[in-house]
Parts: C-alpha cells; sequence; structure tokens
C-alpha cells in the first residue's frame, strides 16, 4: 500500500511538471524575465571589464564645446522617465546668461533589469548617458568612478554640480550663479546675487586652496543611526566606527570646482570599499580628511513637498525681488518620494520660464 501510495505521489509530481513545461512552451511570452540576465548586456559586460571602460558612454560629450558646468544627475537604468523629464525641463535650456552647461546621467550595472537595448537607444539618442560595470548599488563608487571619467573625458570643464534625477535644479539660478563666478573673479568684496551675498564664493576660489571649493545643503555633524537595525540608514561601528559623521553636503545638490572634484575623487579612490552613503563620504568623510567643510550653499534647497517649491517661486519675483528673500535652487519631485509626479518637472519648469520670461529676452528686444 505505501509503495503504491509512493507510485501515485510521482506520478501526479510528473504530470504537474509536464503540463507546466507544455504550458511555457505555449506561451513564451507569459514567462516572467525579471531574473533571466540580458545575454546582449551581459556581453557587452564583460567586455567593457575586459578593456576597463564603461559598457555605454561618449567619449565625445566634452570636446567640442567650451563647458562652463556639467551637471552630473545620479540615475538609474530603469529610471527612464526621469531622465526624459529632466531633458524636457530643466536641461532644456543649455546656453543662457552667458552660460553653456552639459549633463550626464551616471547608472550602474544591473544584470537582470534587460533594458539593455532601450538604453543603448537611448543612449545613441541623447548622447548624455555613462553606463558604468559598478554595481548599481554603490551609489559612492558610481560617484567616484563618473568623476573619474570626467578627469579623463572633461578635464578643462571649470565647475561640477552633482544632483539626483528625482530633484529638480533651478539651472537658470545655477546658470547665473557661474555666470558671477566667471565675471571680475577677483572682485570679491560686496558680490550680490539678487538679494544674496556670495563673496564667500570668490574667497574660496581665490584666497584659499582651490581644492577646497564645495557648497551644498551643509549638514552639522551627527551620531549615525545605530539602533534600527531594519532602518536603511542602519550603520554598523565596523561601517563607521566614530560617534558622529562629520560635517557634510547633503546629496540634493552640491557644487564644487575642478581642483576639488580632482582631489575627492584622488582621496577617495584610496578606500577600497568607500561607505556606502555618498553624501556623507564624497562631501564630509573625504574632506574631513582633506582638511576642509562643504561650505553653506547660499540659495534655497528645499527637501518639502513642490507645493512649496511653487510657493517659493512664485513669491520671488527676480525683477524685483523682495527683500530677506533668497531664491530657490534645488526642490525635490514627488518622485523623490516614490510618487507618480512626472508633472512636476513640468510644471516648475513652466512656472520658472514664465518668472523669468524677462531676463532670458535678448538685449535688443
Amino acid at each position: 500500500m505505501r509503495r503504491f501510495s509512493y507510485e501515485r505521489i510521482c506520478l501526479f509530481v510528473s504530470v504537474v511538471l509536464l503540463i507546466y513545461i507544455g504550458w511555457s512552451i505555449i506561451n513564451p511570452s507569459k514567462r516572467s524575465h525579471q531574473d533571466e540576465p540580458d545575454s546582449l548586456q551581459q556581453l557587452a559586460y564583460i567586455r567593457a571589464l575586459n578593456t576597463s571602460s564603461p559598457i555605454l558612454q561618449n567619449t565625445q560629450l566634452c570636446s567640442f564645446d567650451k563647458i562652463d558646468l556639467l551637471i552630473v544627475i545620479i540615475s538609474s537604468g530603469q529610471r527612464f522617465l526621469e531622465r526624459q523629464s529632466i531633458r524636457e525641463t530643466w536641461r532644456s535650456m543649455t546656453d543662457s546668461f552667458g552660460v553653456h552647461s552639459k549633463h550626464l546621467f551616471v547608472m550602474g550595472y544591473f544584470p537582470f533589469d534587460n533594458l539593455f537595448k532601450d538604453l543603448t537607444n537611448e543612449a545613441a539618442h541623447e548622447q548624455d548617458i555613462l553606463f558604468l560595470t559598478v554595481d548599481e548599488e554603490l551609489i559612492t563608487l558610481k560617484e567616484l568612478h563618473a568623476y573619474r571619467w570626467l578627469e579623463r573625458y572633461c578635464p578643462n570643464v571649470p565647475f561640477i554640480f552633482k544632483t539626483e534625477d528625482d530633484l529638480f535644479i533651478n539651472t537658470l539660478l545655477l546658470h547665473e550663479l557661474i555666470r558671477e563666478l566667471k565675471t571680475n573673479p577677483n572682485d570679491r568684496n560686496n558680490r550680490y546675487l539678487y538679494n544674496t551675498r556670495i563673496d564667500s564664493f570668490f574667497v574660496d576660489e581665490t584666497a584659499r586652496n582651490a581644492t577646497q571649493y564645495l557648497y551644498g545643503l551643509a549638514y552639522m555633524p551627527g551620531k549615525p543611526e545605530r539602533n534600527g537595525t531594519t532602518s536603511p540608514f542602519y550603520v554598523t561601528y565596523q561601517e563607521y566606527p566614530h560617534e558622529l559623521y562629520p560635517r557634510y553636503c547633503s546629496g540634493f545638490g552640491y557644487l564644487m570646482n575642478a581642483a576639488t572634484k580632482r582631489a575627492l575623487t584622488t582621496e577617495g579612490f584610496k578606500d577600497k570599499n568607500p561607505f556606502r552613503f555618498s553624501d556623507i563620504f564624497m562631501t564630509g568623510i573625504i574632506p574631513d580628511r582633506l582638511n576642509f567643510v562643504c561650505e553653506i550653499m547660499p540659495f534655497i534647497i528645499h527637501q518639502g513637498t513642490m507645493e512649496q517649491c511653487m510657493g517659493f517661486v512664485k513669491n520671488n519675483s527676480v525683477e524685483n525681488p523682495p527683500p530677506s528673500t533668497t531664491p530657490l535652487l534645488v526642490c525635490s519631485t514627488g518622485r523623490h518620494l516614490g510618487n507618480n509626479a512626472f508633472s512636476d518637472y513640468y510644471r516648475m519648469w513652466t512656472a520658472l520660464k514664465l518668472i523669468y520670461a524677462n531676463r532670458l529676452k535678448p538685449k535688443n528686444q
């Protein structure tokens, strides 16, 4: 009886397996490909490893123009809609206020996303993709390798602004700041942009070591998360043995010059396993070793809602700014919170263009 039961079980399992195999053959489109690596991407990845190069790149990004500013945007393969929204909004105006800028979307390798054909087409069409062999989850290494790539292919770009693809950058204000930094750089006293004093940018560039030029939303030294082991911010003493993080810039956005970018990159690559929080590592730990800190960006870098940011913009005339008001430079979109809020990019860009309309007109009009 026991042998008979065993044979019945085996027969049942065999029948179920045959049914599944038959169903898979008849319905190949219904099988999940999430856990199957993209063979074309794997081949490209191996080829890139063998040649010590990125999987996708545009080595001519900085070859033909004099570029004043390069915006490094940390992204990932599947975030096509974020990248396209940025291209159509705050990166659509690359020449304004006498400043020429370019941008670079940086992404890492993930073998199971099956997006390689789409990424290849996007890179060929847009010419703004840097697809690295670095693991997608290793954000700090992505940033370090992006800066190393810039050293080779964009060595003469004087200013770099780093940000992320779920944020909105007021590139019109950023262009105005770079214009000021280009204009009479030795005149360091009483320099203003709107109602905001910007003397410190010039002092740091000319009077101090030029490799200590870093501006962002500066966080004061704070304690690492040691208790909530399920928190994404949990840090062991093995990862970070000190009681306080050094002062650092928010990853929302920070501005540096080429010499500082070079110094941070050189020092950062000395660590075999750099700290996983890139903003703390790149703008806190490494500057601390090099004896400088993230300086305070004198413009608003807002980590609240898009509605709050819209209020800042609409209540801030760039023609006659109210006293004691500060222009908005960076704002989070709903995408930063995981919401389906791609319209945030377009709403903010429309509002900014209206505010800046007169300033963007050619002078002969």
